[in-house]
């Protein structure tokens, strides 16, 4: 439990059968926070109408309550079944809506909800057959997302009703809105593997998914959003892969070459005149790649990959969701041209300790960006941008003392990412960089570990961690002068963590105190909207072998 109304319970509880790898889990969990955090924000003074920028105010509709629970059961390494399990889950939230997905000025929501429940199962395996070895995955979900927008009021920050509409029920987002968006899914994932001598095998894999989605409305008007919400739609994906891994020189040379066939086929009921885009669409591509390790001298290690790769719209990218994603069935695979190629120091300990690091560069060279857009109001939607190139690196490294009482964690990541485009919609902004998307970031850990203070089992832990975001920018650079323009400026947030774990009653015991955003910086999301300010958590957690 802690700051902003949160509290968060859970328990697992796993019931071993004999000695054959029978088990039985369970797992469940319920999540509740008021988010009741201070922001700033341009606030509407009620008697004289102007609006009076970056005033603090509490955060009064941003409410969630979440909750989950799993069964799994099965076996683990049997002599002669293999691994199996079978899991069934069901999990639910609701979330308040407290304003424009792109923060508008002095716009704050009183009464706009959104929830989603999921109930599924899954089955898993891995046997050997003879000289194939054989496993998947297989499962169904439904998925039920809500979303509620009928209030007439008018609200401001402070969470009063400035005034109520007196024409037709409108909703706050701008129409009034009831709906439920069912979505049934099945997937399987299957592969088999055969090793032709020692060092080489060839797997074949494939990996279909079926969705299908309708809905229900429950507001008598009739808009383009009500048919996109009740409409039957359904989307047929499948990947399938053939790969070859060899080992050589003693497996001091591994590589991975593979070969993939992406098919998508979907539709929908919903009218092109009111969608906007097709109503059915489909798919067929091909893809390939390799992946190359060399074990250097010492712990050294070199690796290079290619690939071709395609990545296919998901449901949510085609046919949106409600209150928060519209559709574009217009979407086009995202294909890219990857290359990375890094060294990695793996632990290498010595008389002052154990380092590790990793240095890596990448180049992508991206056709039909997939991109999450800021639509309007409260709703995203994805889009295409023709073409796209990144390059950049990262750098990783650590080093923990003797005696493991000290640990420092670092990393840095440059990303350019620009659009490169020539035609389309965003030729106009050829060369900027590509928006909501940081270019330089990195985080970086100090941990100390003591042990044996108060009882011989005990540890105790403090870190400090900071984490860095350099400024980028909202919309395209290049549209609008620059000082208008909406950006998300240089971010710097630290946390601090304490734990002690312990034994009581000969079982295991911790408490720990984590205080985030120790400096009470300001802090927002990709989209603009400000993140909580300082908040201090505490967590009390036993395990208990019964």
């Amino acid at each position: 439990g802690g700051s902003f109304g949160t509290h968060r319970v859970s328990a697992t509880g796993t019931l071993e059968l004999g000695d054959n790898g029978a088990f039985v889990r369970a797992y469940g969990f319920l999540d509740l926070s008021d988010n009741s955090f201070v922001s700033q924000q341009d606030v509407v003074d009620s008697e004289t109408l102007q609006v009076l920028e970056d005033q603090d105010v509490e955060r009064f509709h941003d409410g969630y309550e979440g909750y989950g629970a799993s069964i799994e059961a099965g076996w683990l390494s049997h002599s002669e079944l293999g691994t199996l399990t079978v899991r069934g889950f069901v999990t639910g939230a609701s979330q308040d809506i407290q304003q424009p997905i792109v923060p508008s000025s002095a716009i704050a929501y009183g009464e706009v909800e959104r929830g989603r429940r999921s109930t599924g199962g899954q089955l898993r395996f891995d046997q050997i057959l003879g000289p194939i070895r054989v496993f998947g995955a297989g499962g169904a979900t439904l998925l039920e997302d809500d979303f509620v927008d009928l209030s007439r009021c008018i609200y401001d920050w402070f969470g009063n009703c400035q005034r109520e509409r007196a024409d037709e029920l409108l909703g706050e987002s701008g129409e009034a809105t009831d709906s439920t968006q069912r979505t049934v899914a099945a997937y399987a994932r299957l592969s088999a593997e055969l090793e032709l001598l020692k060092g080489h095998r060839v797997r074949l894999s494939i990996a279909p998914t079926l969705t299908q989605i309708d809905g229900e409305f429950r507001t008598d008007r009739e808009t383009a959003q009500t048919l996109q919400v009740t409409a039957d739609r359904s989307l047929l994906s499948a990947v399938i892969g053939l790969e070859y891994d060899f080992a050589l020189f003693s497996e001091r040379w591994t590589t991975n070459a593979f070969g993939k066939w992406y098919g998508l086929e979907g539709q929908t009921d919903v009218p092109e005149s009111v969608l906007g885009s097709r109503t059915e669409f489909d798919v067929s591509t091909f893809g390939a790649g390799t992946v190359t390790r060399l074990r250097l001298a010492g712990p050294l290690d070199a690796e290079a990959s290619y690939e071709f790769a395609t990545r296919l719209p998901n449901p949510s990218e085609y046919f949106g969701t409600p209150g928060a994603i519209q559709p574009n069935t217009n979407l086009e695979p995202e294909t890219a041209h990857n290359f990375n190629l890094g060294l990695k120091l793996n632990p290498w300990n010595t008389s002052i300790g154990s380092f590790r690091g990793e240095v890596n560069g990448f180049m992508r060279d991206t056709s039909n960006l997939i991109r999450l857009e800021a639509a309007a109001s409260i709703f995203f939607r994805y889009g295409n941008v023709t073409s796209a190139r990144s390059l950049g690196g990262e750098a990783a490294l650590g080093w923990t003392s003797p005696g493991r009482y000290l640990n420092l964690n670092g990393s840095l990541t440059y990303m350019d990412y620009r659009n490169t485009s020539d035609s389309g919609r965003d030729a106009a902004f050829n060369g900027d960089r590509i928006p909501n998307a940081p270019y330089l970031f990195g985080s970086g850990t100090v941990r100390f570990r003591f042990s044996e203070i108060l009882q011989k089992s005990d540890t105790v832990e403090l870190s400090y961690s900071t984490r860095f975001v350099e400024e980028f920018f909202l919309t395209w650079e290049s549209a609008g002068e620059a000082e208008f323009k909406r950006r998300i400026e240089t971010q710097i947030e630290a946390s601090v963590n304490l734990g002690y774990r312990f034994e009581v009653l000969d079982q295991s015991a911790a408490v720990a105190v984590d205080v985030q955003n120790v400096f009470d910086e300001r802090l927002f999301d990709f989209f603009g909207i400000q993140r909580p300010g300082r908040a201090v958590f505490v967590r009390v957690s036993m395990d208990a072998l019964l």
